[in-house]
C-alpha cells in the first residue's frame, strides 16, 4: 500500500457497530485504511490518540448562521470547536434561498468563510413554488417548509394548499422536505387571546404553543405527505408523542424521518423562571417528562439525528417582553459536547448511539452518507477526537460568535482535535484551520452543477 499522509494511532474508534482499538490511515483527505494497532503502513505524519475516543465528525443539519451577510466564519469556527465537521445551513436569511440566483448569493457569501464543510437547504414561498426543482440542480440537500410563521417574520408559513403544491414539486426531485410542524391557527388564536389578557410574562409563550399545536401539525403533515408520496423530515421535535407518530408512519412504510435538538434533551420549561425570555425557542421547551421521553426514544433508535437549531442572536434580539423577543438560541459549539456529558456520561446512550444521531444519522437524512458521517474506507476523513475525562464548564466567553448561552455553567467535553478531510481544523482545543477551506457538500445522487 502507498505511504499514508496521516495515521491516527492508539485510539479507540467509535462507530454505530461498536468501539474498536484501531489505527486510521488517511490519504488525500480520504479514509484509506483502518486496521489493528501497529498494522497499517507508514505515514508522513503520526497523530497520537492514546486514551482518546475517535468519532466520525458531527453533521449538524439545522443551523441558521445568519449568513449572508456576516456570520458563517464564526458559526463554522464554533462548529469545529464542538466537533461538527459538516454544517447544513438553513435558507431563511435574506435573500431566502428560493431559486438558483439566491443559492449562488448564499454560496458565494459563505464559501470563503467556511472552516468546515457545508451544505445548503432550499425553500420556497407561496409565489415561487416552481423554483423547487431548479434548486436541486444547484445542489441543495432538501427543502425547508414551515407550517407556522417563523424566523423573525422572515418566512411566512406554508398553508395546506401551498404545502401540497410544494410537496408535489419536492417529490419530483427525489429529495425531501424538512418541516417546522406547528399549527398556525391554534398559535395565532392563542396569541391574540393572551395579549388581550395582558400576558407578557415568559410563560405566556408556553401557553401560546400547547402540545396539541405541535402534535396536530406532525399528524397532519404525515398524512399530507403520505397522500402525495413525498419524503419528509420532521424538524426540531421535542415531544415523545411526535416521535411516536413518526415511528408508526415508518412501520406503515412511509419515508419519514425525525430530528430532535440538544435543548430538548438538556433543558425543560422551568428555565423560563430563571432565564426569562432567553429560552424562547419554537417549538417551545416542554416539561421534564418530555426530556426523559426524548432520551428514551433516542436510546431505542427512534430518532434519526440531534441538531443544534443554532441561531447566534445578539443580546438585543432578546430584549423586551416575551412577544418582542426573537425565538432561537445559539448552540452548535456545545451540541456534541453536551451529548457526551448528558448522554454518554449519564448512561442514557452509548457511544454507538451517539455516532448514530450525531454523524451517521444526519448524513443519511441529507444524502451525504457515506462521504460524510461515516468511518468507512473511501469516506472523507472527518474526525473529532475526544478525551472523555476532560470535563469543562460552558462559559460564554468561550463561545465563538455568541454573547449569551442557555448552557452557561453546564458540564461538557470538547474535542481536543478535529479533522476535516484529513486536515486539522482544531488542535489542542484551538482553531488552527483557515477560512475558505470548507467545501460545499451535495447529496450523493444529486445532479448538481459544480461551483
Amino acid at each position: 500500500m502507498a505511504r499514508l499522509d496521516l495515521k491516527i494511532v492508539n485510539g479507540h474508534l467509535a462507530t454505530t457497530a461498536g468501539v474498536f482499538p484501531v489505527e486510521i490511515g488517511i490519504k488525500e483527505g480520504k479514509i484509506a485504511s483502518i486496521g489493528e494497532w501497529g498494522g497499517l503502513t507508514d505515514a508522513d505524519e503520526i497523530m497520537e490518540a492514546k486514551d482518546k475516543i475517535v468519532l466520525p465528525g458531527g453533521v449538524d443539519t439545522h443551523v441558521h448562521s445568519t449568513d449572508p451577510p456576516l456570520d458563517f466564519d464564526l458559526t463554522s469556527q464554533a462548529g469545529a470547536l464542538g466537533g461538527v465537521t459538516t454544517i447544513v445551513d438553513m435558507p431563511f436569511q435574506r435573500p431566502l434561498t428560493t431559486d438558483p440566483a439566491s443559492f449562488d448569493i448564499k454560496f458565494n457569501s459563505i464559501n470563503p468563510k467556511a472552516y468546515v464543510d457545508f451544505a445548503l437547504w432550499g425553500t420556497c414561498t407561496r409565489e415561487n413554488v416552481k423554483t423547487i426543482v431548479p434548486l436541486k440542480e444547484k445542489g441543495v440537500v432538501g427543502y425547508k417548509l414551515v407550517m407556522q410563521d417563523s424566523v423573525a417574520g422572515i418566512m411566512p408559513h406554508h398553508n395546506d394548499g401551498v404545502m401540497c403544491e410544494a410537496l408535489e414539486e419536492v417529490k419530483k426531485t427525489g429529495l425531501f422536505a424538512t418541516i417546522h410542524a406547528e399549527n398556525q391557527d391554534i398559535i395565532r388564536y392563542l396569541e391574540r387571546k393572551l395579549k388581550e389578557e395582558g400576558r407578557e410574562d415568559p410563560r405566556a409563550f408556553l401557553d401560546n404553543h400547547p402540545l396539541i399545536s405541535e402534535l396536530e401539525a406532525i399528524h397532519r403533515i404525515i398524512f399530507i405527505a403520505e397522500y402525495i408520496g413525498a419524503r419528509i423530515h420532521i424538524a426540531h421535535c421535542g415531544i415523545g408523542e411526535g416521535i411516536d407518530l413518526v415511528t408508526q408512519a415508518r412501520k406503515d412504510g412511509q419515508p419519514v424521518t425525525v430530528e430532535t435538538c440538544i435543548h430538548y434533551l438538556v433543558l425543560d420549561d422551568s428555565v423560563f423562571d430563571e432565564k426569562g425570555v432567553f429560552p424562547k425557542i419554537s417549538p417551545p421547551l416542554r416539561d421534564r417528562r418530555h426530556v426523559e421521553m426524548m432520551w428514551e426514544r433516542i436510546g431505542k433508535g427512534l430518532v434519526d439525528n440531534v441538531s443544534s437549531d443554532h441561531v447566534p442572536y445578539r443580546l438585543d434580539f432578546k430584549r423586551g417582553n416575551i412577544w418582542e423577543a426573537s425565538a432561537g438560541a445559539g448552540g452548535i459549539q456545545t451540541l456534541f459536547p453536551l451529548l457526551i456529558t448528558e448522554g454518554v456520561h449519564k448512561r442514557r446512550i452509548d457511544l454507538p448511539q451517539l455516532v448514530k444521531v450525531m454523524s451517521e444519522g444526519p448524513a443519511k437524512v441529507c444524502g451525504l452518507y457515506p462521504k460524510k458521517g461515516s468511518a468507512l474506507v473511501g469516506g472523507d476523513a472527518d474526525f473529532a477526537i475526544f478525551d472523555l475525562k476532560q470535563v469543562k464548564e460552558v462559559k460564554v466567553e468561550d463561545q465563538v460568535g455568541l454573547e449569551w448561552s442557555l448552557y452557561e455553567g453546564m458540564k461538557v467535553v470538547y474535542p481536543d482535535t478535529v479533522l476535516v478531510r484529513g486536515r486539522p481544523i482544531v488542535q489542542g482545543g484551538e482553531i488552527v484551520g483557515e477560512a475558505g477551506y470548507g467545501e460545499l457538500c451535495v447529496p450523493e445522487k444529486s445532479h448538481q452543477k459544480s461551483h
